[in-house]
């Protein structure tokens, strides 16, 4: 059985960096959010979530548009929970379902940003948590997701804090230096476990 290393942090923190370099390295990722992004196109999601939501959230491909949606759920606690109560289900089956398909790797990686508000801690061995300074989170949110202070905090602000993530770590990685720095921790922490 593979040893499943849960890899969390906040949003526009550095998982992604992180993430790509162990792929890089063919260790498997099991990627929650693009679980999540296959499963807004699930025809069955797409008609729950627009007798939910109303058809504004639906793009002219009648695809869900994940912008509309998110400007609807992170300004509202209760749609928030309205959405996840519609997904949380679809995305935790085919995570399990990917993750039992690396069974005989050595190591998988579940990158999940909701790892602990999902309960995902659970399925896994160990919690690698990312974190950086709060003024580079979000010069970096504004900057990937073109987004305004306001609604880069709103974000920031729908997440479970960092300092709680950080008390539940086996591992925190820090990701204000540069790449290789960011790197050099991940591979210390796995050479040490023996997963590398």
């Amino acid at each position: 059985m593979a040893v499943v290393v849960g890899l969390t942090g906040g949003i526009a923190m550095g998982k992604s960096t992180i993430s790509d370099f162990l792929k890089v390295k063919e260790i498997p990722v099991v990627d929650a959010d693009q679980v999540a992004h296959e499963i807004l196109k699930d025809s069955e999601v797409v008609v729950e979530l627009t007798d939910v939501f109303g058809e504004a959230i639906l793009d002219k491909n009648r695809q869900v548009d994940r912008k509309k949606l998110g400007s609807i759920v992170f300004n509202d606690p209760q749609q928030l929970e309205k959405l996840n109560d519609i997904v949380q289900p679809h995305i935790r089956s085919e995570i399990i379902k990917r993750l039992n398909s690396f069974a005989t790797s050595k190591l998988v990686v579940l990158d999940a940003p909701v790892l602990f508000e999902q309960g995902y801690e659970k399925m896994v061995d160990y919690l690698m948590v990312v974190r950086t300074s709060f003024k580079i989170q979000i010069a970096r949110l504004m900057q990937r997701d073109s987004l305004s202070q306001a609604d880069a905090q709103k974000r920031i602000q729908s997440q479970m804090s960092i300092e709680e993530k950080v008390k539940k770590a086996d591992i925190v990685i820090d990701t204000s230096g540069t790449i290789e720095e960011t790197r050099s921790q991940v591979v210390k922490w796995l050479v040490n476990k023996n997963l590398f």
